[in-house]
């Protein structure tokens, strides 16, 4: 079970475009015990293709376990537009929980072939990082 609290702000305006994203997270996991090896009749097919296993681990049992933590994801985005072809962009995120602590800077220069005299886009639209293409 999992509880989050996002919160997010935006505003634009022709020349600024800013994305405000921040959200605090609280899950708790509970496992009962079970069998490591659950299929009895393909347990039962192992041991006699491999009689030296009798004495492993095949009916062993896996301790249940209670788990819960705290985490939380700050990130700010902003572009400004330099003139009519030209914007250049930055942000970052930051995530915190226990054992998981990513952290990304970004900043880019965006060209636009077409002239462009309008809002800039709302909420903000930075370059994806390669590693989140999917």
């Amino acid at each position: 079970m999992s509880l989050g609290l996002p919160v997010s702000y935006a505003w634009r305006n022709a020349d600024w475009s800013v994305y405000l994203e921040g959200s605090l997270g609280y899950s708790w996991a509970r496992s009962d015990a079970e069998r490591a090896f659950p299929l009895d009749s393909v347990n039962d097919d192992i041991l006699a293709q491999y009689p030296l296993l009798v004495s492993s681990n095949i009916g062993g049992m896996r301790g249940g376990d209670n788990n819960s933590g705290v985490g939380y994801m700050a990130q700010a985005f902003v572009e400004r537009r330099l003139d009519d072809h030209w914007v250049l962009g930055g942000g970052f995120t930051a995530q915190r929980s226990e054992d998981y602590a990513p952290n990304r800077v970004l900043m880019y220069l965006r060209y636009s072939f077409d002239v462009w005299q309008g809002n800039l886009p709302l909420p903000v639209n930075p370059l994806k990082p390669y590693a989140d293409f999917r």
